[in-house]
């Protein structure tokens, strides 16, 4: 199991696949097990892929202070000279866009092309504000927040994956709070991604970079991500008929991505 000191704390990472080098970097309470996870992607098959268990989650230490979005970035950084690589493509999602966005800017040198999924830019750019009540919200609106098409009519037409939804939000919360070390590594990422704010600097970006938001994301609505685009000099958007996070499940996403890093 290999570990890097990044920032004196012990990151856990992997390195897997072939090809030119991309560093991922997770969403919000995403670690390594995550089986929505991207050595579980096409991606290993063209890229050798770095991901890694962000400080506070999976099996990396998790400190008692708190800490930034521009800390997240930083650790990647990190851990991305600690493996040799001196640049690299960089592809975050969600939270891990917030951070991948502070990583190209600053530490320009290190991204080559920069693909921000589902994400927004913070301040004014920040869409929703609820990533703090994810986990006390009705069922209903947590949907909603992940697809807008999961509306009551859908829910009552889909009992069995409703009740699915709930049971997975049961147990992942479960596991947070049973693990002091978990919950405190979660609730600094929920004030980390509250404090965010790269929209006024986006300009700054240099990497050729791909924005993409999902059609139906109530977390990140078409005018927050295609507001984000607008902000990056060289950049490519493209609206996907998806939610929040279903685009991972679409091989045409995964296309895209591809090809546009082997551009």
């Amino acid at each position: 199991m290999p570990f890097a000191n990044i920032n004196g704390i012990n990151l856990h990472y992997e390195i897997r696949g072939i090809g030119p080098r991309i560093l991922y970097i997770h969403g919000i309470g995403a670690d390594l097990k995550n089986p929505i996870g991207i050595f579980n992607s096409p991606l290993p098959q063209y890229f050798t892929v770095l991901a890694f268990d962000p400080r506070g989650l999976g099996e990396s230490d998790s400190p008692t202070v708190s800490c930034s979005i521009a800390d997240f970035a930083d650790d990647a950084a990190g851990l991305a000279e600690a493996a040799g690589w001196d640049s690299c493509h960089v592809l975050g999602v969600s939270m891990g866009g917030m951070i991948a966005q502070e990583l190209a800017l600053r530490h320009p040198s290190l991204v080559d092309r920069l693909v921000l999924g589902v994400t927004n830019g913070g301040g004014s750019n920040s869409g929703p504000r609820v990533v703090d009540k994810m986990f006390d919200m009705p069922t209903s609106e947590k949907l909603k927040l992940s697809d807008l098409r999961k509306d009551e009519a859908w829910a009552a037409a889909n009992p069995e994956m409703v009740r699915s939804f709930e049971e997975q939000s049961k147990a992942t919360k479960e596991a947070l709070y049973t693990n002091p070390s978990l919950i405190r590594g979660y609730n600094n990422q929920v004030n980390a991604v509250l404090r965010h704010d790269t929209f006024d600097r986006l300009p700054q970006i240099k990497a050729p970079t791909l924005v993409f938001g999902g059609r139906y994301d109530g977390s990140c609505p078409p005018d927050v991500t295609r507001s984000l685009a607008n902000q990056i000099p060289d950049v490519r958007y493209e609206l996907l008929e998806s939610g929040h996070g279903d685009w991972y499940f679409d091989p045409a996403a995964w296309n895209m991505i591809i090809n546009f890093l082997r551009d």
